[in-house]
């Protein structure tokens, strides 16, 4: 087969054609994703968690699967044939039962942010006229007080057997006895679910994106949708049954769903469900897990921890010099990097081998600095809307800095390009969504009539075919001379700042109509304390990170220089897959300024929170 890519002219568009390097194992659907699992590697282990001892519980994907129909016979016999199903909660083995004995026979799937407060719950199962919900029993009050309401779900399914008081309300079920529900049924010759035929093509999951109840769009997905993109990323990335996969990112995003659940399903991979964020040093350790799919504040806080116990630890100068070594050996064919730094791969994690980060920029110095001492750290891009991925580099390219190439039946081109080259990425593939839910106008404005989707986002394709994000067109800063500035990219500079922990750029439109570019730095209390014997004072910090951002600022255009900044203590606003809300956190910002009266002149190098 051919590789990589192919770059040609269509309609005037240069576009970008992945082509894959590996041959695709290719699948129709998700039930045909699982059949093919359990043909492969049903004895094998599928998942592991802990149990309620703390011990680690492993369950083979023999008894995913049989799972999977036990509770999709059952569903079938409450009479939910087509109907809408919401699932809620943490990660763990029981949402992937559910989710797919929604979606491979049931109905129609609806998951769920489990950081969504109840008013925008209620909102949600209202819009998308769900009939049942499964959640764990950490919003098992919450179901209780929407079943007080008034409101149209029929069954309400705790992940985990329930107390008996609740089930004087026959709307409260426990996923364990439905299981054994539909095992019976099973026993009797009920084959409704196990074998009805699936129709890849009609909508069978349903994503809203993040954003307000009234703002969030409905993502209609299809199996096709789905199972093209699973089947495109086989192309791509190696991966197999001896590989143990850390399942961090929450499932309800399109990004852990089809990556880090069922291209890992796929593969017959061991899916372990982390403990918590809190917990990934220790999980990467005790399920000796060799692949890691998370955004870039996780691999950057890794990166980070690793930098700087190797300055504690006072052996900088031998892992600079076994890296010049390496990159010599390197140069004529020997890798010997896992060797060289095993010690290092003791702390980081023994079996890590393989990352792939997506959902916002990456520094490209987290990519060179991992590669060093050999871990492939991989920069992707997608979006809900494309089930989701669109990009990546692979296996055999990965160029810092950019999102690599297509994955193979997926075009992109640059529409509208500027004299740089730089426009509005948009892509074409059998990945792209049906369509938005109940929404046709919003649909036509971002799928035209050749089926391109226009991303939103503005990059620019290089004489390799690499492609390379510069921002989102929503967040794009204008500049008073026309030019264009982006965020993000200001984003990863501020955060190498020592005692910055996150940051938030913006335009500034001053009161004589000057475009100004600010920053706000949320300081890194844990950090200072660390590095100092006591707490910098409000002067002092105000000093340093001035100092640093002049240094930022010598390397970038003077018409694009950060004017002013302000320091906070409090967290940026952000979604669950940690992108910021910009809307939102500008609103704050811009609240607090108001309040006292001032504008970003005057209250550049303050603590904001003083302000009030």
């Amino acid at each position: 087969m051919k590789k990589g890519v192919l770059i040609s002219t269509k309609n005037g568009k240069r576009v970008v054609e992945g082509l894959g390097y590996y041959e695709p194992r290719k699948i129709e659907d998700l039930k045909e994703l699982v059949k093919s699992c359990v043909e492969k590697y049903g004895n094998a282990v599928g998942f592991k968690f802990k149990g309620r001892d703390g011990n680690i519980v492993g369950k083979t994907y023999l008894e995913f699967d049989r799972d999977i129909d036990c509770l999709g016979t059952a569903l079938l016999s409450m009479g939910l044939k087509d109907a809408k199903i919401s699932i809620i909660g943490e990660n763990r083995y029981e949402w992937g039962v559910c989710y797919l004995s929604v979606v491979n026979g049931t109905g129609i799937a609806v998951p769920l942010d489990k950081y969504l407060p109840k008013s925008e719950i209620v909102n949600l199962v209202e819009r998308g006229k769900v009939e049942a919900i499964f959640y764990s029993p950490a919003f098992h009050k919450i179901m209780q007080e929407i079943a007080k309401s008034d409101s149209t779900i029929k069954y309400f399914i705790c992940m985990e057997n329930i107390e008996k008081t609740d089930k004087e309300d026959s709307r409260f079920q426990a996923l364990p006895e439905l299981i054994k529900k539909g095992k019976a049924l099973l026993d009797k010759g009920d084959r409704s679910f196990a074998d009805i035929s699936i129709d890849k093509n009609k909508m069978s999951i349903l994503l809203f994106t993040s954003g307000t109840t009234s703002m969030a769009k409905g993502v209609m997905l299809s199996h096709a949708n789905v199972a093209c993109n699973v089947t495109a990323i086989t192309s791509a990335i190696y991966i197999d049954s001896r590989d143990v996969y850390l399942s961090l990112l929450p499932l309800h995003h399109t990004f852990e769903n089809t990556v880090g659940f069922l291209f890992m399903v796929h593969s017959g991979v061991c899916i372990a469900y982390c403990d918590g964020i809190k917990y990934i040093a220790q999980n990467l350790k005790e399920y000796n897990v060799s692949i890691l799919v998370a955004v870039p504040a996780i691999f950057e806080a890794m990166y980070r921890k690793l930098t700087e116990g190797i300055q504690k630890s006072g052996k900088a100068r031998l892992v600079s010099f076994l890296i010049k070594i390496s990159d010599l050996l390197r140069a004529v064919g020997i890798d010997i990097r896992r060797k060289l730094f095993k010690n290092i791969f003791k702390q980081l994690g023994p079996g890590l081998r393989l990352a792939v980060s997506g959902a916002a920029p990456l520094d490209p110095e987290v990519i060179t600095g991992f590669d060093k001492i050999g871990f492939r750290l991989l920069q992707g891009y997608g979006l809900t809307e494309t089930a989701p991925v669109v990009c990546a580099n692979n296996d055999f390219v990965n160029k810092p800095g950019t999102i690599g190439y297509p994955l193979a039946g997926i075009e992109v081109a640059i529409d509208s390009p500027d004299e740089n080259g730089m426009g509005e990425i948009i892509t074409r593939g059998g990945n792209v969504m049906l369509g938005y839910y109940e929404n046709p106008e919003a649909t036509r404005e971002v799928i035209d009539s050749d089926g391109w989707f226009r991303t939103g986002d503005l990059g620019i394709i290089d004489e390799d075919g690499f492609i390379k994000i510069t921002g989102r067109a929503k967040s794009m800063i204008v500049l008073t001379n026309g030019k264009k500035a982006f965020p993000e990219e200001y984003e990863v500079l501020l955060n190498n700042i020592p005692g910055v922990k996150d940051s938030f750029v913006w335009g500034n439109s001053a009161p004589d109509g000057d475009i100004q570019v600010c920053a706000e730095l949320v300081i890194d209390k844990e950090k200072l304390m660390e590095d100092n014997s006591q707490m910098p004072s409000e002067k002092e910090l105000a000093a340093k990170f001035d100092n640093a951002i002049r240094e930022i600022n010598k390397s970038i255009p003077q018409y694009k220089i950060i004017r002013y900044f302000v320091m906070t203590y409090e967290d940026l606003i952000k979604t669950t897959t940690l992108k910021i809300k910009r809307p939102q956190e500008h609103d704050k910002l811009r609240g607090k300024l108001d309040s006292a009266g001032l504008d970003m002149r005057k209250a550049s190098g303050k603590v904001i929170e003083k302000l009030l």
